[in-house]
């Protein structure tokens, strides 16, 4: 743990601590969840905590922290919307006042600038389709009108953000009419009336949609999970909240350029109002408050044109760029084809490069834009990810495909049924860990995917679970030699190899073989798998490369 990460640490555990003696309940989320879950520990880059909490257990925790004298240590405070103000959030925060941690959305307010865990509440929503549909509507409104700072719901779609800015400009005008305290109570009421017993869904107090589970997570017995040096709860079934949250990618490392950091003034020794206190005086909040709220309006009211001008933008990278793409490709499918029956990824990887660049270019798949390549190479192309392990990748490409007019081919309904193959037994593996399932699964597809990578990972999977001699152990080391000479660059098979070859007395092929699986994935569990077995920790090579990486910045 670094500085910070050790500050959120301890604070987590003061949380937990006033949660147990009360009898609250709460989850841990996020970023801590993935790190707890993947390699019980801190990401290396990770600088915040999150942690997940009903509307009802909010409730009981704030009723003590306002009746009873002494329940936060010295030091620490808890900064919410109804106790703060110009504090415009629905999310409360467990403060470190003796450091700092300043984000330009909490300079006004100048309470909650320390390092903290955030509490996302969750509320039960209303049963039915159309009822939720309401419901999400009423809360992208809310949180909107309640936050004059930012943009809150910059992930909505275009078409949403039209449906969503009509009823936000129904309410600013309302609350100009009868006042923003009535309005905004009215939408919080309609937000928090419904009661756990008649639903099926809790959903986040919060703008974004894709933080809604099923109310299981949170009524069923939560599962315990180790994160650094404790154990904390993480919700029934927390793999699929990961899944549902993070996608099917859910178990692998960012790379460098991927990894979250948040933007903030900080200070692990120095309490924040040390920097506040030189602003506040010469500052009206006020005035300053009413000027946000105004420049929120203006934003709100020029997002859709200015989300419209982006993608005009995205659209004109991609006309540009076309151009080389189809040039690089052209002529080739028959070429490409064969490289793809050959396994020669690499090569293909080269071959589709300048594809792989406009298409991930900055907006081009947020406005599902798509680079016109032939379905031909496009099938090509997304069979080879899916030869290669990375499944998780079809479905934004097979996505934008799908909205084009010409309809898919029989072909790319083969694609689609392979990725759900791999997809159940991704699923069966990570999240339910359930061994019957897999075998169900890998006896369903391994004749009619003989040479799946996928279906080799679970028999593998498999055959190392019931290992109990060293000749189930040689069975797995021949299967993984096998498999490594279809696909030399698979690290989940390295460290399955590296375990038989060690369990068979062959202790320095192991080593390398442990080093090189790590060096060849970034597969969390596969990392914690070699960690475990042979104590070299991919997780602190992660950490010293991104401190070298600072020192560069």
């Amino acid at each position: 743990m670094n500085k910070i990460q050790k500050s959120l640490y301890n604070l987590l555990i003061e949380f937990d601590a006033i949660c147990k003696k009360h009898d609250i309940k709460y989850l841990v989320s996020g970023g801590a969840a993935l790190g707890s879950i993947r390699n019980h520990r801190f990401m290396p880059w990770d600088d915040d905590i999150d942690v997940f909490i009903t509307r009802d257990n909010w409730n009981k925790l704030r009723h003590i922290l306002e009746t009873e004298e002494n329940v936060l240590p010295e030091g620490r405070s808890f900064v919410y919307k109804d106790n703060t103000p110009y504090y415009c959030n629905p999310l409360p925060r467990y403060v470190n006042t003796e450091t700092t941690t300043i984000y330009v959305s909490q300079s006004l307010p100048a309470k909650s600038c320390g390092h903290q865990i955030e509490l996302f509440i969750f509320n039960p929503m209303p049963l039915g389709d159309e009822a939720k549909e309401e419901y999400l509507d009423i809360l992208h409104v809310y949180t909107e009108l309640l936050s004059p700072y930012f943009v809150v719901n910059k992930r909505a779609s275009l078409e949403e953000w039209q449906k969503h800015y009509k009823l936000y400009e129904h309410y600013c005008q309302r609350i100009d009419k009868e006042g923003e305290e009535k309005v905004l109570k009215e939408l919080e009421d309609k937000l928090t009336k419904y009661s756990k017993d008649d639903c099926d869904q809790y959903c986040v107090f919060w703008g974004y949609n894709k933080h809604v589970y099923d109310k299981e997570h949170f009524e069923l017995e939560s599962e315990m999970g180790r994160f650094e040096n404790g154990e904390f709860p993480l919700g029934h079934y927390p793999e699929g909240m990961l899944r549902q949250t993070y996608g099917d990618d859910w178990m692998y490392i960012p790379e460098n350029e991927e990894q979250l950091v948040h933007n903030a003034v900080r200070n692990d020794t120095l309490p924040f109002e040390e920097y506040t206190s030189r602003y506040l005086p010469k500052i009206n909040q006020e005035s300053i408050f009413e000027k946000c709220k105004i420049n929120k309006r203006n934003n709100a009211k020029v997002y859709y044109q200015r989300r419209k001008l982006e993608m005009l933008i995205a659209k004109e990278k991609v006309a540009i760029g076309l151009d080389s793409v189809l040039k690089s490709l052209e002529g080739k499918e028959n070429y490409l084809r064969a490289l793809l029956e050959n396994k020669d990824y690499d090569k293909l990887a080269q071959e589709f490069e300048s594809f792989v660049r406009l298409q991930n270019t900055i907006n081009v798949f947020k406005y599902d834009i798509f680079v016109p390549i032939s379905d031909k190479n496009l099938a090509t192309f997304l069979l080879s990810l899916i030869g290669q392990g990375k499944y998780y990748q079809v479905s934004k490409y097979l996505k934008v495909r799908e909205l084009q007019e010409e309809p898919l081919n029989e072909e790319f309904n083969k694609i689609k049924g392979m990725f759900n193959i791999c997809q159940e037994i991704s699923v069966a593996r990570y999240d339910k860990k359930d061994v019957e399932l897999v075998q169900t699964l890998v006896d369903k597809y391994e004749n009619e995917y003989d040479d799946l990578l996928d279906v080799y990972r679970g028999k593998i999977w498999l055959m190392e679970k019931s290992a109990k001699s060293i000749d189930d152990y040689r069975m797995i080391d021949q299967l993984c030699g096998h498999v490594l000479s279809l696909y030399p660059f698979d690290g989940e098979t390295m460290a399955f190899q590296a375990k038989a070859k060690y369990e068979c007395g062959q202790e320095k092929e192991a080593m390398e073989l442990y080093e090189k699986s790590v060096l060849n994935t970034r597969n969390g569990f596969i990392w914690q798998k070699v960690e475990d077995e042979s104590g070299i920790s991919r997780m602190d090579m992660e950490a010293d490369f991104i401190k070298e990486l600072n020192k560069k910045k």
